[in-house]
């Protein structure tokens, strides 16, 4: 499949980007492979974004503007994101492409951005779930933020439309870029992000609503996604040296503790959480033997 057959539909779930979306619509528009068809999809913003997107749709006949009303609030905790994601998906659901996109309004990246991934898609054939890497731009020097290498970001990532349709699409509630990568991966697909392909970050992760709303985000996440008991107390663990340290922890540990004790309802299939949890476990395994190893050859 050439770069020129590459046929892939973008939607982007936004609410107030004013200061970023313009950058991200300069990105995707300079891309040396466009998408068919983009539809951003307004989550009821207050800002200019609605402004800022008509000026371009105007000009670029494949973008498109969806507006929901304002629900006047950010719906953080339970998915909001993905839910208006998913309005815009019930308008292409039946259109024929070969990749899907999921793309934040506060992302901005070079024009090889999508050539780049597909590249990636088409050397791997298993490749399933894909994406860049997180980068935060301070003057001029970007940083990475560091992430599992088969953790997809769900700031912008792609999904082979075979593998869209065998993971089912994902759930429209918290913990949906981590679900579908772990399911992806049960049925035998590959996901990565890739570091060698940069994607600018504008907002720092997990922290929209406030950074210790985004803790308590990730602690609930940790329950409903059935992430196992050990694996979350190391997470907690990290919390401890990532700022503010024994603040964040505890937003983390509270996040759980609020699911666990009102008896949240999983959201993935008892299938799915214990393939989610041998993972995890062996995630584990694996790091302390290769610490293992390292102290057996410095010890020599």
């Amino acid at each position: 499949m050439g770069k020129n057959n590459i046929r892939y539909i973008v939607i982007s779930p936004v609410r107030n980007e004013e200061k970023n979306i313009e950058n991200t619509i300069q990105s995707v528009i300079s891309q040396t492979v466009q998408p068919v068809k983009w539809i951003i999809v307004d989550d009821g913003s207050s800002d200019r974004t609605i402004d800022i997107v008509e000026k371009y749709t105007r000009d670029y006949g494949w973008i498109s503007l969806m507006k929901l009303p304002d629900r006047g609030y950010y719906d953080l905790m339970t998915g909001g994101e993905i839910k208006a994601f998913y309005r815009g998906y019930e308008a292409i659901k039946n259109e024929r492409y070969d990749f899907l996109s999921k793309l934040d309004g506060d992302i901005s990246f070079n024009e090889h951005y999508y050539e780049d991934l597909f590249r990636k898609f088409q050397s791997n054939e298993k490749l399933g779930v894909a994406s860049g890497a997180c980068y935060y731009q301070n003057n001029d020097t970007i940083t990475l933020e560091k992430a599992y290498k088969h953790h997809v970001r769900g700031a912008a990532r792609v999904y082979r439309k075979q593998c869209w349709d065998e993971i089912g699409g994902v759930i429209d509630n918290l913990g949906w870029d981590a679900i579908d990568v772990y399911k992806a991966r049960m049925l035998g697909w590959d996901t990565y992000n890739f570091e060698d392909i940069k994607m600018i970050h504008h907002v720092v992760t997990w922290t929209k609503g406030g950074l210790l709303h985004g803790r308590e985000r990730a602690g609930r996440m940790a329950y409903l996604m059935g992430m196992h008991p050990l694996f979350f107390y190391l997470k907690t663990a990290q919390e401890l040296f990532g700022f503010p340290y024994i603040v964040s922890a505890g937003a983390y540990i509270r996040g759980y503790r609020k699911a666990l004790l009102k008896k949240e309802d999983r959201v993935v299939s008892p299938e799915l959480m214990a393939y989610i949890r041998k993972e995890q476990l062996d995630r584990i395994k694996s790091v302390f033997s290769i610490s293992k190893l390292r102290s057996c050859g410095s010890s020599r």
